[in-house]
């Protein structure tokens, strides 16, 4: 227990770790409201203070025990066709991503991290949207990509949010998708994080402290999306993409 505390304090200790806590409140009030960007907020900021090796596991940590009520609730309306064979091939995806994590060096994946943000809001500048029917080989490549990229950063979200906003799905049955596919990822990518010896007692630690902030400001979030149209949830969330993209250069 003596052990526990000194970690909690060490980390509290660190330099810029008000960042974090600042990043917390609003990355949880993002994720109650959009149902996605924890990842895309949080990790370059995390990893500013700490390694990505440290910021992606703990944020997998926080985000599934905060939002599993969103997960709950998610599994009631959400459209389990679109998600079983997403999740398939992210599972199949994942241990790459999770190699890429173990393997590469901190200041690289940083970098990496940065870079895959700005090309996916180049995506999302270009216009492109995807229409229609989406085949089993463009889905089954989106799941991939999603475990791939959620493995090694944490963020799971963006080729699915990609592939789901642009669609013609109202923002209620999008984010309630999201929301169950995150649920789903979260708990099987903590189980091959926990396998792969990711998991310390300090990321434990460090969860205890943010997560009581973290849930505060993602019920914040979820209130508010209430009174969010279709055309204002959409346009929220391609900008915060956006914003990240360029913020996170300067990290």
């Amino acid at each position: 227990m003596t052990e526990f505390i000194d970690l909690m304090l060490a980390a509290a200790a660190r330099p810029g770790f008000v960042w974090v806590v600042l990043g917390m409140i609003v990355t949880g009030i993002v994720r109650g409201l959009a149902g996605f960007g924890a990842a895309m907020i949080l990790v370059p900021i995390l990893s500013a203070v700490m390694s990505p090796q440290v910021a992606v596991p703990l944020l997998t940590v926080i985000d599934g025990l905060v939002t599993l009520p969103l997960f709950i609730a998610a599994t009631k309306t959400c459209r389990w066709r679109e998600i079983v064979p997403l999740t398939i091939a992210a599972v199949a995806a994942l241990p790459i991503g999770i190699a890429i994590l173990i393997y590469v060096a901190p200041e690289t994946l940083r970098l990496g991290i940065s870079i895959t943000i700005l090309l996916l809001v180049g995506i999302i500048a270009s216009g492109w949207r995807y229409h229609g029917s989406p085949s089993l080989p463009l889905t089954l490549g989106v799941g991939a990509a999603s475990g791939a990229l959620g493995g090694a950063s944490g963020m799971i979200g963006p080729p699915v949010i990609l592939f789901w906003l642009g669609g013609q799905n109202d923002a209620a049955l999008v984010r309630a998708n999201i929301n169950a596919f995150f649920g789903l990822m979260i708990f099987i990518t903590a189980g091959a994080y926990w396998i792969s010896g990711l998991f310390t007692l300090e990321i434990f630690a460090i969860s205890v402290m943010m997560a009581p902030i973290y849930g505060a400001a993602v019920w914040v979030g979820a209130r508010g999306f209430r009174h969010t149209s279709d055309t204002l949830y959409r346009r929220f969330a391609f900008a915060l993409i956006a914003l990240i993209a360029i913020s996170s250069l300067f990290l």
